[in-house]
């Protein structure tokens, strides 16, 4: 690996260079094309001492699974299996425990209406688009990596292309939930509800960022893949 390599090559290599990226806030999901020279000096850091930290992670250093030698059919199970589950559990759950901070700390703290606003347009955005993963496109991808036909590699073009479009609306309400929230830092004022509000909505980034990035980084890309040699002379 090179200080000038994709961000997203780097967790491509080793997941537990996704912890330092989230501590960090440097995007290697949707915006993984970039450098990793480039986004530390967008952010103001000192690039070569992120480098060397990253170089010095250990591959066991995370306990997430190493998805690199998947194929795309196990892939979509272990996205499954991990990532739409986690979703279906935790986003009723934020929705009701956002309700409650919001009710009792709302008049001291206005930030909380637009979170509220910026997390249910997120929730809004995620469950239809688990429901077209695991109803469409999954189901399509583990039918060509069976069958190898290149109809239905070609078939999968535009459902891949709708993913990407809205793993960048997710990636941009992320954001700007993490703005809203003070980088997930809560109030001194803050009970043990808002709290434990901020640390699930940080739980929910991570966790969306790294979904997303077993999409678009290595789910997708192994799909072209499998299109380029269906359909070579």
């Amino acid at each position: 690996m090179k200080i000038i390599d994709p961000v997203k090559s780097f967790v491509k290599n080793n997941s537990g260079c996704a912890v330092v990226f989230q501590e960090l806030n440097i995007d290697f999901c949707c915006g993984g094309d970039v450098s990793l020279q480039n986004a530390c000096e967008e952010k103001g850091l000192n690039a070569a001492g992120i480098y060397q930290r990253l170089m010095e992670l250990k591959s066991s250093s995370s306990e997430e699974k190493d998805v690199s030698g998947l194929t795309p059919g196990e892939l979509t199970a272990h996205i499954v299996s991990t990532h739409h589950v986690y979703l279906k559990q935790a986003l009723p759950r934020l929705t009701t425990l956002m309700e409650k901070v919001y009710q009792a700390h709302s008049s001291r703290h206005p930030e909380l209406k637009p979170l509220q606003a910026v997390f249910e347009n997120l929730r809004a955005e995620l469950e239809p688009h688990l429901l077209k993963e695991e109803r469409v496109l999954f189901p399509l991808i583990v039918k060509l990596e069976r069958d190898a036909l290149g109809v239905q590699m070609q078939a999968s073009a535009g459902p891949i292309r709708v993913m990407r479009h809205e793993h960048d609306e997710a990636g941009k309400l992320l954001q700007e939930m993490r703005t809203l929230a003070n980088d997930y830092v809560a109030p001194a004022d803050g009970c043990q509800s808002y709290q434990l509000l901020y640390e699930e909505l940080r739980k929910l980034e991570e966790d969306t960022h790294l979904h997303i990035h077993k999409e678009n980084n290595i789910l997708f890309p192994a799909i072209d893949q499998k299109k380029e040699v269906s359909t070579a002379p």
